[in-house]
């Protein structure tokens, strides 16, 4: 790549651009697509700490809808405490309080 051979500072967006022409100009550009992007969905998540063994985690974790977490301390020391809570979407106090 002669961006990279002529050491330009912020080589980020000539990546891109690389991969956008590959992507463009090849005949199989869906088949190449996908494993790009399970790469780089691999490559982020790494960088952020996240290490997965696979891109069908990747798939398995886009169709989750909500996360809790437990920062009661339930789980680690067994005592339940409820300091806080929102309602998120359209559910009612009812069904947050039922769960």
């Amino acid at each position: 790549m002669v961006p990279a051979a002529l050491e330009v500072p912020d080589i980020k967006p000539w990546f891109h651009l690389a991969i956008v022409v590959l992507l463009s100009a090849c005949p199989c550009a869906l088949i190449l697509s996908t494993p790009v992007a399970i790469f780089c969905a691999l490559t982020k998540a790494a960088t952020n700490g996240l290490l997965l063994k696979g891109g069908d985690y990747i798939e398995t974790f886009s169709g989750i809808k909500t996360v809790a977490f437990d920062k009661t301390g339930t789980i680690t020391r067994g005592e339940f405490t409820v300091t806080d809570f929102s309602l998120v979407d359209d559910i009612s106090i009812e069904t947050l309080l039922y769960w």
